[in-house]
């Protein structure tokens, strides 16, 4: 029988490379994705470098980068003088602000492209208008929507 800390720790090895693809590096991945796995809802610094078995340098580092960019936040209760992080309901909108992003910086290096492209081929050159307009559809979907998630969250 397999514990559940066990289950626990491969699915945050699992699910923690997905958020690679978005960037992450592999300790700020699998430690959001810990979040998400874990039962508790907040842990203490220390909590996530045993868990983790990392340095503190690491998890320091890892938690930083996620607090500077709204992933994660933390509270501290007075007396105990320690910090608990947790994950921030705006977690999915600045993922798809940083798809968003992506799409943005591929618009311009396509329009850069096909204006350095000869006319000797263009049909390269209409395909990769054409991914523009797609894009531009995708942009426009994804900025409503964005829209509509912030407003219902006010």
């Amino acid at each position: 029988m397999i514990s559940h800390e066990r289950v626990t720790l491969e699915l945050v090895e699992e699910k923690g490379k997905i958020f690679e693809r978005f960037g992450l590096t592999p300790m700020q991945g699998r430690i959001v994705a810990y979040f998400i796995v874990s039962d508790a809802p907040e842990r203490t610094f220390e909590e996530l470098v045993n868990y983790f078995q990392a340095s503190k340098s690491s998890v320091s580092s890892s938690l930083n980068f996620l607090l500077q960019n709204k992933i994660i936040d933390y509270r501290t209760i007075s007396a105990r003088r320690k910090r608990y992080f947790f994950i921030t309901d705006t977690f999915f909108r600045v993922y798809f602000e940083k798809v968003l992003e992506n799409v943005a910086e591929l618009k311009e290096y396509a329009f850069e492209a096909v204006s350095m492209r000869t006319p000797e081929y263009p049909r390269v050159s209409e395909n990769i208008l054409k991914w523009i307009g797609d894009a531009n559809k995708f942009q426009e979907t994804m900025e409503k929507t964005l829209a509509e998630i912030r407003k219902d969250r006010s």
